[in-house]
């Protein structure tokens, strides 16, 4: 418990109270029911899943500025919520939170496997952003959260998550279109391996992991720009610090841009330039033509362009 504890109190999340056990139960009838009712292909079970989530400690506390209102923190299996918050709010949060419980993979030391699309290798932790997209854009599904077009870093696009990962669930949502959404969603929650299979399939093994790499690397560049942020508002800089301080957030912005025109550029290019050597007929040369005219729904693009390449 020391260690967790001390592990609570470098990622400066200090508990205040335990959330009742009607609250959890409330919020577990409610994940429960959404899970099970919504995507019935999963074939969940409403017990098992109620059962699960009933038993998650769950938390109100407080959490940095910088960081997101609710967070699952493995190492002890619980929920933490930012102080505050209405419990319609906290229960919403909590479906994405709820989703991270029942992905958990460990093995008999207790030490974490998998996370859904994210797995872990001593230490590190390969397709975290993959992972929290896929989660996001399940959870969006499941609240009715509605789609927009927003505009991040100069960039415009479509995303089904307006608020939370625009621009990661827009990627992952491309990544879905060229591979099988049924999958990716599969194995989200059941922690397997057929999707990332299906992806290397439809992009290429070399581009896939790429563009998995670019995923947490557009995750890191914005978790950056939020400490930056939080510095300059916190903080009374000198000029020269400021100065700095708001430059490197404008460099790290720019970085998001080419990142995120770059990867979308992989997957258009690895998936339709594959697809495009296998156009045998009338038939699937058609196919073909509808299914890249629907991806071009999908795009972000900077000043109105696709591609943003230097």
């Amino acid at each position: 418990m020391g260690s967790v504890n001390s592990e609570l109190e470098k990622n400066s999340i200090k508990v205040i109270c335990t959330i009742s056990t009607l609250n959890v139960n409330e919020i577990a009838t409610y994940v429960a029911k959404l899970l099970c009712s919504k995507m019935p292909e999963l074939k969940l079970n409403y017990t098992d899943i109620f059962t699960t989530i009933s038993r998650i400690p769950m938390y109100i506390a407080e959490l940095p500025e910088n960081q997101s209102d609710a967070c699952y923190f493995y190492k002890n299996s619980s929920i933490y919520f930012r102080k505050g918050l209405t419990f319609d709010k906290i229960k919403n949060l909590a479906v994405h939170e709820c989703i991270h419980h029942i992905q958990e993979v460990k093995d008999s030391k207790d030490d974490l496997k998998k996370l859904g699309l994210c797995t872990y290798v001593g230490n590190k932790a390969f397709g975290t952003a993959l992972n929290e997209g896929a989660v996001q854009l399940i959870t969006s599904f499941l609240i009715g959260e509605k789609s927009d077009i927003v505009k991040y870093y100069d960039i415009t696009l479509p995303t089904d998550s307006p608020s939370y990962y625009p621009l990661i669930c827009n990627l992952v949502k491309q990544i879905g279109y060229v591979s099988n959404f049924s999958t990716l969603f599969d194995s989200t929650i059941y922690s397997n391996n057929a999707f990332f299979d299906k992806f290397v399939a439809a992009c290429g093994e070399d581009e896939a992991f790429k563009i998995q790499q670019n995923l947490d690397k557009l995750v890191s560049y914005e978790e950056k720009i939020a400490k930056l942020n939080q510095k300059v508002q916190t903080e009374d800089l000198k000029y020269k610090k400021f100065k700095a301080t708001t430059d490197k957030i404008k460099e790290y912005k720019s970085k998001i841009r080419k990142v995120f025109i770059d990867t979308q550029n992989l997957i258009i290019t690895s998936f339709f330039d594959r697809e495009s050597k296998n156009l045998h007929d009338i038939t699937r040369v058609e196919e073909y033509r509808k299914f890249l005219y629907s991806f071009q729904n999908l795009i972000g693009t900077v000043d109105g362009l696709i591609g943003c390449r230097k």
